[in-house]
This record gives structure tokens, C-alpha cells and sequence, in this order.
């Protein structure tokens, strides 16, 4: 009962945004205006947008509770991002699951177009230069697990079962690939861990033709498949180089929907 209710009230809250912005009008501007000094930190350089994370988990306050899940962190510029981001407003970095196979990019589906340079392997680091990273920042063990290998094998339904996996407040997606967004995205929503009042951030939204490869294709899919609702927070750059941030304003089942008759 009480978590219907609080459904019916997120819904309430947020029924302006399901409305007005829909799915056909994220591609032209931010739903969602930009306060001046937020715009003042997409200035700093290619990942300063991950900054804005925190400061809309704290617009939105106790909507956006949980976890953080990231996919593709070897080089540790995302870990970075977020957790100075964090600390810049006094804000305690939440639980931090980081996803890698630090062997650079898998083979795309057969058929899927991808850039010259998204070549199997591309993009690798090694594990220590990660871990590096999070000495760097003075993160406790407490704060983080790394889950080595490729995300078919480190998303196991298991470690829900064990506590491990909990809602996500945040689910940052830097896996260029649409095979990679699609395991990741249909593992997160079947088993609830994207909710609505999750935020997620596409890194690599523009390097691909719109809808037909790549993250945006992977994220128009599962959203139909699951019934997601989603307000657009963010768009910025332009091709290649976009980047995405997304409010889940509703989910209609972690089943998936029925194939139409």
C-alpha cells in the first residue's frame, strides 16, 4: 500500500514532464533549463557534465535515493567526475558500482553500424590505472566495487538476491556499443534497479546515426519494451560528441510489456 502510494505520488509530482516532453522532442533541447551555475560547469571540458549528476539528485532530493552504477570506468575519468561533484556540494558519493572488462570494446552485433574507430579492443586501460584513480580520490573500500569482466558475466541476478545490487539513484552508460547499452539496460530494468526518480547519463549518444546504433537505439528499445517514461535533463554538445541525461519518471513493468495481439 504504501508503495502504491508513493507511486501515485511521484507520478503526481511529475506529470508535467510525461506529458509535455515527449520521447519525439528530446533531440532539440534540455526539458529542463539549466541554472547558471550549472551551465557554467559544462565549460570545464568533455567529462564536466557527469558535475550535474549531484546537483539534480539534490533538485530533486529524496526522488533520487540509491545506488550508482557506471559501465566503462577503466580509464577513471567518469569516477572522477562524479565524486568531485559530489564533494563540491557537500554531498556524501553514494555507493559506486563500476563495470570493466579493461579489455576494450566486444564485437558490435552483427549489422549494427559503428564508427572506424569503435574496432574490438579499442578503448582498453589497464585495471590499475582505475584503481589508481580511486587512490587518488581517498575512496573507502566501502565506497566502491569494481566488477571486472564483460557485462554479460558481472550483472548475475545472484548478487541481487545477496544484497549486493540495490536501486539505482544514478546509472551512468559509457559503453558506445549497442549490444553493451542493451545488456545493460534490459539487466537494470528487469530486475527493477532503474525505478522511477533514476537518473541516466549517455556519454556516447551522438558517435552513431540516431535510433539505428549505438546507445540511442539500445535506450529506445528497452524503453518501449519496459513501458519507461523518461524527461530528458540534459542534452549537450553536439555530433559526435552528445551527451544524455534522462529522469525515469515512470516504468510500466519490469516484465516487459505483452507483445501486442
Amino acid at each position: 500500500m504504501i508503495s502504491w502510494l508513493k507511486k501515485r505520488w511521484f507520478l503526481f509530482r511529475w506529470r508535467w514532464v510525461a506529458r509535455v516532453w515527449t520521447l519525439d522532442r528530446l533531440l532539440d533541447a534540455a526539458d529542463l533549463d539549466l541554472s547558471e551555475r550549472e551551465r557554467a560547469e559544462l565549460e570545464y571540458g568533455i567529462h564536466s557534465w557527469r558535475q550535474l549528476v549531484p546537483w539534480y539528485q539534490k533538485r530533486f532530493g529524496s526522488i533520487c535515493r540509491g545506488e550508482i552504477y557506471c559501465f566503462g570506468v577503466a580509464h577513471g575519468s567518469t569516477v572522477g567526475t562524479l565524486v568531485r561533484g559530489f564533494r563540491d556540494r557537500d554531498m556524501p558519493v553514494p555507493k559506486m558500482h563500476l563495470f570493466d572488462s579493461f579489455l576494450g570494446l566486444p564485437a558490435e552485433q552483427p549489422g549494427v553500424a559503428v564508427p572506424d574507430i569503435w574496432i574490438q579492443g579499442a578503448f582498453s586501460a589497464p585495471r590499475k590505472q582505475l584503481e589508481d584513480k580511486i587512490d587518488s580520490l581517498g575512496l573507502s573500500q566501502d565506497n566502491y566495487m569494481i566488477h571486472e569482466g564483460w557485462f554479460s558475466e558481472t550483472l548475475k541476478p545472484e548478487l541481487i538476491e545477496a544484497g549486493t545490487f540495490k536501486p539505482a539513484s544514478y546509472v551512468d552508460i559509457d559503453a558506445d556499443l549497442y549490444n553493451s547499452t542493451l545488456e545493460i539496460l534490459d539487466f537494470l530494468l528487469a530486475h527493477e534497479l532503474i525505478r522511477p526518480g533514476t537518473i541516466i547519463g549517455y556519454d556516447d549518444w551522438g558517435d552513431t546515426d540516431i535510433w539505428t546504433a549505438g546507445e540511442s537505439r539500445a535506450h529506445k528499445e528497452m524503453i518501449e519494451k519496459y513501458g519507461v517514461r523518461c524527461a530528458q535533463l540534459l542534452h549537450w554538445g553536439e555530433r559526435p560528441l552528445i551527451r544524455k541525461l534522462f529522469l525515469v519518471v515512470s516504468v510500466e513493468t519490469a516484465a516487459g510489456r505483452a507483445p501486442a495481439a
